[in-house]
């Protein structure tokens, strides 16, 4: 969980593996736009009054790192977003993601 303030920018992630017996290795980087799901759960405000739905959408194109278009989904009352993006900064990899929007007021 993450808190995101007004201004706010992509967020940044590093991956690495888990050793036991040495350090941990980075895995790769990747970034994640999160101007999809804060303006689609902003624009509908509380989730919880529509059924499942998709309401937004992050396209994949050359300037970001995304294996599929990325949508964003009202389920069960809950806006969440999957996202699979290639790792950058590494020969392979990929990692998959589900970020759900959590207003503070809850």
């Amino acid at each position: 969980m993450l808190s995101v303030p007004q201004q706010y920018g992509a967020l940044q992630l590093q991956v690495f593996d888990h050793d036991t017996f040495s350090a941990d290795d980075i895995m790769g980087e990747a970034e994640v736009d999160l101007q999809p799901l804060i303006t689609s759960a902003m624009a509908f405000g509380d989730a919880g009054m529509f059924g499942n739905m998709q309401i937004g959408k992050w396209l994949k194109s050359n300037d970001n790192a995304l294996i599929d278009d990325s949508t964003v989904n009202i389920v069960d009352g809950k806006v969440k977003q999957e996202v699979s993006l290639k790792l950058q900064n590494v020969e392979c990899g990929e990692i998959d993601l589900e970020l759900e929007w959590m207003p503070l007021d809850q």
